[in-house]
């Protein structure tokens, strides 16, 4: 039987010798003819596209691993530090707490919850994530190695924000605290910026923006191709898509692991070592019981402080220092062992006058943690001042940041309170709390102002020429 090839030759062959041309030209004819239909068959159509297909599906299988991969490494991360899931406590549940000897019992949902709490270091220490390696005493009181007074500054300002919400009236557990930071003159400044400051980015998935697709005219294209070239449109559309909402998960799950880092970073110093334990050293002054853990007694070094905790620890109380002078000279080591600033340093050891200063700084010699003739450390630590050089507003710093000074492509975020009165006063006409800005997209003196603040520093600035003059903003962090 003659194959349809060969028909084609034979057919080929007698017009070819009928129209008088030569025999050897119907090789070509006869080849291109079998190529073209070889090119054009569903087999061939396959192969081509089995190359780009295949790299679609790899590139959203590799999505789907490496978002996989960022959760498993943030939960063997969370394991290997002794982290467990929450707790399931009761917003309504107590708290009894140790906070450097001095006894308090909290509200679970003020230490975890609300505006100005969820998302900083208290909420992280309290959350229950770390619930079994928590510090206890005897009495399975939660030992917090912190400055009573400043805890008790903090959670003050909590209550009384919750009080005022609760009336109908705005309130701010940051406006309070800076009140606190002008009456203590920046004493406490130090744990207030350590237990409020925000540990976390925003965890936001996104959807991310779909690539572009090339598409063709399906009018123009053969009847033929048309319904091939619409299937491929949706294709190259539903991979695009995909593709960016897996990215945004993909950066939500690394942020939620560079979050867990900074939480990890911001309890441990609060935290039983996962080596053993870190026990807490109390002694009694004038009735007052002052405790810190051997951590922080190991921080002093060999000091007269260090050597008569020791000695009041096993003996007797002291009854011939005044209580705040030792509380102070603690809550010096506390902040050392937690790289607390120069400045931060020296706010502890600064008293409110002369008076005052004069008996703290013989007390603090005698125990070794300064000389009488080092003035450095007993420096009046004042609130910076200033006016922006291109539209010379003035400005005050309240609060001194510890971070980095953004850039002008630098996102910020922010909190931003303006009054028609005076700073603080009682006609607020704006109050906004996490705004999130790039820095080039700000306005003139805003934007002066953002580049030369660092992150935690809260600044009052005077605009005369506006509705509002007195505006406060707090640079919370750079995204």
């Amino acid at each position: 039987m003659t194959s349809d090839l060969g028909q084609a030759n034979h057919s080929a062959h007698y017009r070819y010798a009928s129209a008088g041309l030569p025999v050897r030209d119907l090789l070509p004819v006869t080849m291109e003819a079998e190529l073209a239909a070889r090119q054009f068959s569903a087999h061939a159509i396959l192969n081509e596209l089995h190359v780009p297909v295949t790299a679609i599906g790899d590139a959203i299988s590799q999505l789907h691993t490496q978002i996989r991969q960022a959760d498993e490494d943030a939960q063997r991360e969370r394991q290997h530090h002794g982290a467990s899931d929450p707790s399931a406590a009761s917003p309504d549940d107590t708290l009894l707490l140790n906070v450097g000897g001095h006894l308090m019992s909290v509200r679970w949902q003020h230490m975890t919850q609300g505006e100005g709490v969820e998302g900083t270091l208290l909420a992280a220490l309290f959350g229950g994530c770390w619930e079994g390696r928590l510090i206890k005493d005897d009495s399975q009181r939660v030992f917090v190695d912190i400055c009573p007074e400043a805890f008790k500054a903090v959670h003050k300002a909590i209550l009384n924000a919750e009080t005022l919400r609760s009336a109908g009236k705005a309130a701010s557990v940051g406006h309070l605290l800076n009140e606190v930071a002008k009456r203590d003159k920046g004493r406490h400044g130090f744990w207030v910026k350590l237990l409020t400051t925000p540990l976390d980015k925003d965890v936001t998935e996104g959807t991310g923006s779909a690539d572009s697709v090339p598409t063709g005219s399906l009018t123009s294209s053969p009847t033929e191709a048309a319904a091939a070239l619409k299937a491929m449109e949706a294709i190259l559309k539903a991979f695009a898509n995909e593709k960016a909402r897996l990215e945004g998960q993909l950066r939500a799950a690394n942020t939620r692991r560079d979050n867990l880092d900074k939480e990890i970073k911001a309890v441990e110093p609060f935290l039983l070592p996962l080596s053993g334990g870190d026990a807490i050293r109390s002694v009694e002054v004038c009735g007052q019981l002052i405790s810190t853990t051997q951590s922080t007694v190991d921080e002093m070094g060999d000091i007269a402080l260090s050597h008569r905790f020791d000695l009041w620890s096993s003996s007797r109380a002291v009854e011939v220092v005044d209580p705040d002078h030792i509380g102070r000279m603690v809550d010096f080591y506390r902040r050392k062992r937690l790289g607390a600033s120069p400045a931060d340093m020296a706010a502890v050891l600064t008293m409110a006058g002369e008076t005052d200063q004069a008996p703290f700084d013989v007390n603090a010699a005698m125990y070794g943690i300064v000389k009488t003739d080092t003035p450095t450390l007993q420096a009046s630590v004042g609130r910076r001042t200033g006016t922006l050089p291109s539209s010379g507003y003035p400005y005050e710093v309240v609060q001194e940041g510890t971070g980095r000074v953004p850039t002008i492509n630098d996102r910020v975020k922010f909190d931003r309170a303006e009054w028609r009165d005076a700073f603080d006063g009682q006609n607020k006409a704006y109050d906004y709390r996490g705004a999130v800005y790039r820095v080039s997209d700000l306005y003139g003196w805003l934007r002066e102002l953002f580049l030369s603040m660092r992150e935690g520093e809260v600044r009052h600035i005077k605009v005369p020429d506006g509705p509002e003059p007195y505006r406060e903003l707090r640079l919370i962090s750079i995204e």
